[in-house]
């Protein structure tokens, strides 16, 4: 497995997920296997910010996850 990179730009980061169906679910994963989803993101002059939230598994207040 390619090893993560801390930054990418959003070119980037769509040529790498081209290939991957459009209705694909986008998670993310820490160094210590703790997983998380994407409940937004933010566009700014320097760059766009991701928000993350648990992935609810063991969390029995997932209803705080937008869909």
């Amino acid at each position: 497995m390619p090893t993560a990179i801390k930054e990418t730009t959003v070119t980037d980061l769509i040529q790498e997920l081209q290939n991957l169906p459009q209705d694909a679910p986008v998670t993310l994963r820490d160094g210590y296997g703790e997983t998380f989803v994407i409940v937004g993101f933010e566009g700014a002059s320097d760059g766009v910010k991701i928000i993350i939230s648990d992935d609810g598994d063991d969390d029995e207040d997932s209803d705080d996850v937008p869909a």
